[in-house]
């Protein structure tokens, strides 16, 4: 697969490039929500639910703004309007506002707080059979999974994707991608797959593991994560690259547009061969994936569907 030059992105690399999304284009809202946040890590906390409360008038679909709101109400001693705000915003997204409130360093200063409690116990209230242990290790397993990958873009463009540097870090990435698919596979076959149900934001352990493994494990477990992201235990965008991976595998065009190639002689970045690529908009936008052309924007081309089906047709036609 690597002498296609092919750039497999990790989930949590893909999670990192999707850029800033609202849940209107409204610019008011935009506009509120924006001086809500500035205002929380300034610690103008009055300032910030007014903000809010702007913005709210307008929409409150997003779980990360609610939970902001929840903050600024709780450091302005508004516990009942917190109270509020945290039971909608766990509403919108149980293991989301748990999620967020562990990573995002505007939370930090609530770290051993009654905030944090209340975070518990909601989390535990949506999550009755969270498995603390198994949590703990599949966020091990994740960290293995990630241990060289998360170098590999800076070394291929450095030294090259055929470079000893980057063979060294496969080398030792293989290492621990067989060991993970040992532990994964057998954790599934013993209990299905572990989602968020089970383990909260660790629910994306197991997909990781099985999108990095050999295609006869791929398309063995597809079913298997197929039924959990129809039942909410993982995210349908995430499945999604495990698919157009066993597409390419098998020489078909990728129906999601999540693989992109580098030509070796000119650099260039371009999509993998996309079965629909006039529609692929649309057929992203079905498992929660943004705009195709925001996600070539990472590597500074631009999607052309009628270039993208001439440049197959003709290598197609150099065969």
């Amino acid at each position: 697969m690597r002498s296609f030059l092919t750039l497999f992105l990790s989930l949590t690399l893909f999670s990192s490039l999707i850029a800033q999304s609202y849940s209107t284009n409204d610019p008011a809202y935009i506009e509120a929500v924006q001086a809500g946040e500035a205002a929380l890590k300034g610690e103008s906390y009055d300032e910030c639910l007014e903000y809010y409360r702007t913005a709210f008038k307008i929409k409150q679909t997003s779980f990360l703004s609610t939970l902001r709101a929840a903050a600024c109400a709780h450091s302005a001693k508004q516990t009942k309007l917190r109270d509020q705000y945290l039971d909608h915003a766990f509403e919108l997204s149980p293991d989301g506002s748990t999620e967020v409130f562990r990573d995002y360093d505007e939370f930090r200063y609530l770290d051993g707080t009654a905030f944090a409690d209340l975070i518990e116990e909601r989390f535990m209230a949506a999550f009755p059979n969270y498995d603390a242990e198994l949590a703990e290790k599949l966020a091990e397993v994740g960290e293995t999974d990630q241990a060289q990958r998360r170098h590999m873009r800076e070394v291929s463009e450095k030294y090259g994707w055929e470079s000893p540097q980057m063979d060294s870090l496969w080398t030792l990435q293989n290492y621990s991608d067989s060991v993970n698919t040992v532990y994964i596979t057998q954790l599934i076959d013993k209990m299905g797959y572990p989602g968020k149900s089970v383990v909260g934001d660790e629910a994306s352990t197991a997909f990781m593991v099985i999108q990095h493994a050999d295609l006869e494990v791929q398309e063995k477990y597809l079913p298997v994560l197929r039924e959990a992201a129809d039942a909410g235990e993982m995210r349908w965008s995430s499945l999604a690259l495990l698919i157009d991976r066993i597409e390419m595998r098998n020489e078909r065009p990728q129906i999601y547009g999540s693989q992109v190639r580098r030509d070796p002689d000119t650099g260039e970045h371009y999509f993998a061969e996309i079965k629909d690529p006039h529609n692929i908009d649309k057929v992203r936008a079905e498992v929660g994936l943004g705009p195709i052309q925001q996600y070539a924007d990472n590597w500074d081309f631009t999607f052309d569907p009628d270039k993208h089906i001439a440049r197959f047709q003709e290598e197609e036609g150099k065969e």
